[in-house]
């Protein structure tokens, strides 16, 4: 029997909910005195307007471990098959808010398959939801590609400690929820999405005379997740196969091809947390964060290791070489 919400009062709820809508201008992304920036990735939060207060308690765990700079919530962010009215949604996606807004730490997530589950009830598209994510003074999904595949497409700049120049790029993408019957499965990135972050990459080359290295985030893993897993070795713990699309998008290849997405990270597959090199790439995933799903028992001896966060540390003084950790329940890192 999933735990009700006990670790948010109801108090708090209506003080995010009257934060929404709020005039103040986004927070700005650059690094900090030091040169450095750093960002956590949770995934699958993957709850209702009830969220299980073990989730709350995990993300400001390493929240507060970490202090990061930024926050991406890479897809299933709700389980919107469980929320039967928009007030619910927006109940859930509060909980959602509640671990950055508190904070004050930037954030911004990206669609899960799971996500728009609630559509058909509660007529909710994904451009009416965003809006909600969007109306926290500390989330930064204001701004999206409104022209291609998928809601939420963007790219993050941030800049070094001066503020004067950009030095990484955060991709946000759009991986889609399931692909038509006729083909089965899950949905992938479009060609009109690729050749979007091709023809964004290019522009940024022309505009700042170099190339900008980034991070991908999405939820859906590509399929060569698979070719790395099977192909080279992996850090980390791999428990499930990998769940791609059926159809490769060609979204590997545009970043191969452009040379700038140095890294490529998903949620989806709750218990794998490994990371890898392919193709000059970093792939990997984050254990899930949400406890609402895949929920092991406490004498499993993964347990510990099932659910956390993982951390990207990015130099100005060296972005192209970003270091990554993993943050588990218990505190520990790898």
């Amino acid at each position: 029997m999933k735990l009700k919400l006990l670790g948010i009062s109801a108090l708090v709820i209506l003080l995010l909910a009257s934060m929404q809508g709020a005039n103040a201008a986004k927070p700005a992304l650059k690094c900090s005195a030091a040169g450095l920036f750093k960002v956590v990735m949770f995934s699958d939060t993957q709850d209702d307007e009830n969220m299980d207060p073990r989730t709350t308690a995990l993300m400001e765990k390493i929240l507060d471990i970490e202090k990061p700079n930024m926050v991406v919530i890479a897809g299933d962010c709700i389980s919107g098959g469980d929320c039967d009215t928009a007030e619910q949604v927006r109940q859930a996606i509060s909980h959602v808010a509640y671990p950055m807004e508190k904070r004050k730490i930037p954030w911004a997530i990206v669609f899960g398959n799971h996500d728009q589950e609630h559509a058909a009830k509660t007529k909710l598209g994904k451009a009416d939801v965003i809006k909600i994510y969007a109306s926290y003074p500390s989330n930064l999904n204001d701004q999206w590609n409104r022209k291609i595949h998928g809601v939420g497409n963007n790219n993050l700049l941030i800049r070094n400690a001066a503020g004067d120049r950009p030095v990484f790029c955060l991709w946000l993408i759009d991986s889609g929820d399931y692909a038509p019957q006729s083909i089965g499965g899950y949905d992938w990135i479009h060609p009109d999405q690729v050749d979007w972050y091709r023809q964004t990459s290019k522009g940024m080359e022309l505009k700042y005379g170099r190339k900008i290295p980034g991070i991908a985030y999405f939820h859906i893993p590509l399929r060569e997740f698979t070719e790395m897993a099977i192909g080279t070795k992996i850090e980390g713990d791999r428990n499930e196969p990998e769940c791609p699309a059926a159809v490769n998008g060609g979204f590997f290849a545009a970043a191969l091809d452009r040379g700038d997405i140095k890294g490529i990270f998903s949620g989806h597959d709750h218990i794998n947390n490994y990371i890898g090199e392919w193709m000059g790439i970093k792939m990997g995933f984050d254990s899930s964060a949400g406890y609402a799903s895949y929920n092991l028992p406490d004498n499993d001896p993964k347990v510990n290791r099932s659910r956390g966060g993982r951390v990207f540390l990015i130099q100005e003084s060296d972005p192209w070489n970003f270091k990554t950790w993993m943050r588990y329940t218990d505190g520990s890192r790898n």
